[in-house]
Order: C-alpha cells, then sequence, then structure tokens
C-alpha cells in the first residue's frame, strides 16, 4: 500500500462554536442550461444513520452475513445532501434521475464531503 497523506478536514464553527454546516454548488446541464445544485456536507450522525439502514446482517450457518446496499446509501446520501436543486430531490425524484446524473452528483459530493472515501489508485 502507497503511502498516502491524508487530507485534513477544515472545520467552521460561527461565533458560538455551533458547526457551520458548508455547502458547494455543482454545475448540471438541464434542457442544455447551466443549473446549479447545491450540496451540503452530512453529519456524522445523518451519515451513520443512513449506512446503518442500508446494511442487513443475517446469521447463516451460525456465521455473519452482512449486505450492504451501495445504491440505497448513494440515493439516501443525495437526498439528505442536496439542498437546492431544479428537479424533485425526494428519495422518490432521486430515484428518477438517470444513472449518470445520480453518479455524478454522489462523486461532487463524496470528493467535497468525504474526500478520505474516494477509491484509491
Amino acid at each position: 500500500m502507497e503511502n498516502q497523506e491524508q487530507q485534513v478536514p477544515n472545520l467552521k464553527l460561527d461565533e458560538q462554536q455551533r458547526i457551520v454546516i458548508q455547502t458547494i454548488k455543482v454545475p448540471l446541464l438541464i434542457n442544455k442550461k447551466e443549473a446549479l445544485v447545491t450540496i451540503k456536507k452530512l453529519s456524522t450522525g445523518v451519515r451513520n444513520k443512513i449506512r446503518g439502514e442500508c446494511t442487513k446482517t443475517r446469521i447463516i450457518a451460525g456465521q455473519p452475513n452482512i449486505t450492504v446496499d451501495d445504491s440505497e446509501i448513494q440515493e439516501k446520501i443525495l437526498t439528505e445532501a442536496i439542498v437546492e436543486a431544479p428537479f424533485d430531490k425526494s428519495l422518490t425524484g432521486i430515484k428518477e434521475l438517470p444513472a449518470e446524473v445520480t453518479d455524478y452528483l454522489f462523486g461532487a459530493y463524496t470528493e467535497f464531503a468525504e474526500p478520505s472515501l474516494k477509491k484509491k489508485d
């Protein structure tokens, strides 16, 4: 394994020491016109709740069998992370988007909010 430097996170706090929710605007072409989708970083609690909801553990022959539904994680994270969008940002709306759009938005979210999860070459 390569010696890879971990990016130091930048936590933003306001004057009362409350966490400031960080957002980015991601460009998206809609009917050949550029629109912006606003995505926020999720709290640890929200992210872990989503991962827990999308992970199933069953005991088979005395051994734990853990199944993680990555597509459901992607859909639920986008539902929680998208603040503003020119389309339906509910879970149903996210499920109706073309896969290339959700993959693009999820990639932007991951690079912004969880850079340590990016695939390592």
